[in-house]
């Protein structure tokens, strides 16, 4: 039997990788002496890291005076991960889990997505280093301990927080349009101060809530919460916020859960405040008072508009064709929408007419079920959508530096034909390197229109977002309402079964006939 003959392959000597470190930095909101505290963690740090002669320096990444239980609020935690997706840090130093984050959750996710990525991360207080396998254990035990320890925090602030809405004192961190938070009080901005007089003019002298929108759009007036545009609800939470008299309404909203929390509606499960003359007020109590009826005289009566609710909002969903608006009766009271298409011929399309009160109860139907399980529908999706975002930001470059490729490659190509119809370049030559620019250039378009679909995701997570901020603020309705109905359905497409209602954030949800 021949013996194999066996050659033993020596390693090469393994060079000294200097890891890339970065610090993780929070100090929380309710620390005395905050600033210093912030400072003294930056120093150590800083120096710690600078220090090591087996280390880099990879930055500090610091959020100053934000609660740990909400990860995505805090604009530097996620620029870290973020960084470290993106292969420019090899390990992390933080003060402890608590810093890191409070919820056990979110500390093993991340600590083994970043394992995953080749990222350790060293807890001083606890000593404890996930570079180690064992500690795994160790952490889900310590982070539980931790979120405990958020839980109650949070709950002692909660109770703080009431305790000052009892006298008085309380002055909520939302800062409405119209207003600025200067020294722990809500100051009126002359210039936004200005456009909330003149909504409340435009209103009780006789304009549509759609009528100002259009009047604020057409004098170019920019809407609250860097959105793009005004809507209706807009301008109903200014007309009805008794904050622009100068009063305060406290406890509005109550956080429910605790792991994930939410705000939602206090519908009467806590105790609301009133507080006379909190702030200075932008609108005299008359002209509120005003507004005020008038608000309740339309929601009695039905919302009046210029332009009737439906016209241009229904599809036929047998032919294509939009709906136009029929009346009948002796009186003209009874309201049909049809098909333009069947109208004139009725053998082209065989769509019925639908009654107007037929859409208006489907829509309530709809509205009320998306009330009820907003936090099912909407906050999934919004988090989905964000999840989608952040993968693509991940995956592609600056598009400002594709365009320029782009554009170079382009130039390129073009040289390129110009020196092969000249008889400098070969056809061989020719072929390759123009071979090598087109596929180069297909790949780069590729990206382009992989950007532009992003930036259409915003728009859908900022009508995702709105929609949310609608119904916190909704209450469940009984007839139909055309503000509501306005703000967030984009069309629907009517067929013999169902109503299929378009939103404005690209969610389609049937309604049976």
């Amino acid at each position: 039997m021949r013996v194999p003959q066996v050659k033993i392959i020596q390693p090469l000597e393994e060079q000294v990788k200097r890891l890339r470190v970065a610090a993780y930095v929070r100090v929380s909101s309710d620390s005395e002496d905050q600033l210093n505290s912030f400072s003294v963690q930056m120093e150590h740090y800083t120096g710690l890291i600078k220090d090591n002669a087996e280390w880099n320096f990879a930055g500090i990444y610091a959020d100053e005076g934000i609660t740990g239980m909400a990860a995505d609020k805090r604009e530097s935690f996620q620029r870290l991960l973020k960084d470290c997706r993106a292969g420019k840090i090899d390990r992390i130093l933080v003060k402890s889990i608590s810093r890191f984050a409070r919820n056990s959750a979110d500390t093993i996710s991340v600590t083994r997505e970043l394992k995953q990525l080749g990222v350790s991360i060293y807890f001083e207080k606890e000593g404890i280093d996930t570079a180690d396998m064992g500690s795994e254990m160790l952490l889900s035990m310590l982070g539980a301990v931790a979120q405990e320890e958020s839980v109650s925090i949070s709950r002692n602030l909660q109770w703080g927080i009431r305790k000052r809405m009892q006298k008085g004192e309380y002055v909520t961190a939302s800062v409405p349009f119209g207003y600025s938070y200067i020294d722990r009080t809500l100051v009126p901005n002359e210039k936004e101060a200005a456009v909330v007089r003149d909504i409340f003019q435009y209103y009780i002298s006789g304009m549509g809530m759609q009528e100002i929108v259009n009047e604020l759009m057409r004098n170019g007036i920019q809407p609250p919460r860097k959105a793009k545009e005004w809507c209706i609800s807009d301008i109903q939470y200014i007309l009805t916020n008794e904050k622009y008299i100068g009063d305060s309404l406290l406890q509005k909203k109550l956080t429910v859960g605790e792991f994930p929390s939410r705000r939602v509606k206090n519908d009467g499960d806590l105790s609301q405040y009133y507080v006379e003359n909190s702030h200075p007020a932008i609108i005299e109590k008359e002209v509120f008072a005003q507004a005020e009826k008038l608000i309740e005289q339309k929601r009695l009566t039905g919302s009046v508009h210029s332009v009737y609710p439906l016209s241009k909002k229904l599809v036929c969903g047998v032919c294509g064709t939009v709906f136009r608006r029929k009346t009948s009766g002796r009186e003209f009271d009874t309201t049909t929408w049809v098909c333009r298409a069947h109208y004139l011929n009725t053998e082209k399309c065989p769509m019925k007419p639908v009654t107007e009160t037929e859409i208006h109860r489907a829509f309530c139907f709809l509205y009320n079920k998306l009330l009820l399980h907003k936090t099912v529908i909407l906050e999934g999706l919004l988090q989905d959508l964000q999840e989608i975002k952040r993968r693509d930001q991940c995956s592609h470059p600056d598009v400002i530096m594709m365009n320029r490729e782009l554009l170079e490659s382009l130039k390129q190509v073009h040289f390129l034909t110009q020196l092969h119809s000249k008889g400098v370049l070969s056809t061989d030559v020719y072929l390759e390197r123009r071979t090598a620019l087109d596929k180069k250039t297909a790949e780069l378009q590729k990206k382009l229109l992989s950007s532009q679909q992003t930036n259409k995701l915003d728009e859908v997570i900022g009508q995702t977002e709105k929609l949310l901020s609608i119904l916190y603020e909704g209450t469940p309705v009984t007839r139909f309402d055309a503000d509501i109905f306005e703000d967030i359905v984009e069309k629907i497409e009517v067929s013999h079964e169902a109503f299929c209602f378009h939103l404005k954030n690209g969610l389609h949800l049937l309604e049976k006939r």
